[in-house]
């Protein structure tokens, strides 16, 4: 794998962790306003509340040290675990 394969692969992958996290705090915000029964007009600024969460950075920041490997030429085993790891346990199509 070139080095600009190894550049984009790892915005890919940091950039699927940011929609990861988004998707969890966007549920979190319609769980939250299911069980209110009110509409969720101020999810705007709840969602921005949640982007602070340690929760939040958690999910942005699990993988960032397999991704910093796959920068840095780890073997491709490294990446087959990683994506496994992103993918939730299942292999890589």
């Amino acid at each position: 794998m070139t080095p600009e394969q190894r550049r984009a692969l790892a915005a890919f992958l940091r950039h699927h962790l940011n929609l990861k996290a988004e998707n969890r705090a966007l549920m979190a915000i319609l769980a939250t306003a299911a069980q209110d029964g009110n509409p969720p007009i101020d999810w705007p600024e709840n969602l921005e509340t949640l982007r602070h969460m340690p929760e939040y950075r958690a999910v942005l920041e699990e993988f960032e040290p397999l991704i910093v490997q796959l920068e840095q030429g780890a073997a491709e085993t490294d990446l087959i675990e990683l994506l496994q790891k992103t993918l939730g346990g299942r292999p890589p199509n």
